[in-house]
């Protein structure tokens, strides 16, 4: 960017590029919504050779935040100053493909012209909104867009919704990804109808509907992804679930997983605490029962220098189908 100001030839070239991705709201760089305001003005002072170059806009944690110092220590409020031009903007972002917002439910009920104007948007292919809540899903139900990534962050309206995943009704052939940060109880209890059958990775955290609910719901499902702070419904019968997932990662055991799993990746230590008398602890215990379920072909996996003899030796012979092992030894 500093060698593009040099010349008017090299700005001509170097400017598609720099508006193409723009993050705004690092706090490690002092953003803020002064920044946001002076790039969305800046945008729509040359609109049209401007704003159609814009592919990615990330709005991060400071994008609408900012600092006072109360006490002698620093504090954050919410600053959505920049709202209307911001709205003003996405009217006229036709190319935008993809979309973050962190602060998103704060911002649509304040601000109800930004996701309005988010809805009219037809190109977006991946959009991610942290903190939501029913303005959100409300922003999600009218998008014209039929993006091929859903991101949805930490719910901060009042109850939750449980089993309310009709937002994502209009994306049934186009939804490919969906992530559900601590906001799994969307999918706490699924309605039968809604199938997406060309979905094939989610990541969920937060308490998540049966297994074999998930697998009637997403029955092309490739990868699996078990946030921490997640709860799963137990099954009441036989699952029929999934004939194989090539990608399992989870931050605590399943003992009652249906399928197996070509790659298995566990988020925590083997052998980290241990019962009386160097005996297994229950987490290890649910361990052996999970690897025996999922029975991979690679396993990656954290283990303690405290973990038992004989849990290895149950794992070795858990895993029949066991071909590469990453281990991290602590």
């Amino acid at each position: 960017l500093q060698l593009a100001m040099t010349c008017r030839e090299a700005y001509d070239l170097a400017m598609p590029r720099v508006l193409s991705d723009v993050s705004i709201g690092d706090p490690g760089d002092d953003d803020g919504p002064e920044r946001l305001e002076k790039f969305c003005r800046f945008m729509l002072a040359d609109p049209h050779r401007r704003v159609r170059h814009l592919r990615a806009l990330r709005l991060l944690e400071g994008a609408f935040a900012r600092a006072h110092l109360v006490s002698g220590r620093e504090r954050f409020e919410a600053d959505f100053s920049s709202a209307d031009v911001l709205a003003t903007l996405l009217l006229r972002a036709d190319n935008l493909r993809i979309i973050h917002i962190r602060d998103a439910e704060p911002l649509f009920q304040s601000h109800p012209a930004v996701y309005e104007a988010l809805s009219q948007l037809t190109s977006l292919k991946e959009v991610s909104l942290y903190y939501i809540g029913n303005s959100t899903l409300k922003a999600i139900s009218q998008l014209r867009s039929t993006p091929a990534v859903v991101e949805n962050g930490l719910w901060k309206d009042g109850p939750r919704p449980q089993g309310d995943i009709t937002p994502f009704g209009p994306f049934v052939d186009s939804l490919k990804h969906l992530k559900l940060w601590e906001c799994g109880c969307m999918l706490e209890s699924i309605i039968d109808r809604h199938v997406w059958p060309n979905l094939h990775t989610l990541e969920i955290g937060g308490r998540i509907a049966k297994i074999s609910e998930l697998a009637r719901a997403f029955p092309n499902l490739r990868r699996l992804t078990f946030y921490r702070e997640f709860s799963v419904k137990q099954e009441t019968g036989p699952a029929v679930c999934w004939p194989e997932l090539d990608y399992l990662e989870t931050s605590a055991p399943i003992t009652a997983f249906p399928s197996p799993v070509r790659r298995l990746q566990l988020q925590y230590s083997i052998g980290a605490t241990r019962g009386g008398s160097g005996s297994h602890n229950s987490s290890d215990l649910k361990t052996a029962l999970f690897m025996e379920r999922a029975n991979p072909v690679v396993l990656s996996c954290t283990l303690s220098d405290a973990v038992p003899v004989t849990m290895l030796e149950r794992m070795k012979s858990s895993m029949p189908s066991l071909r590469y092992l990453e281990l991290v030894y602590t």
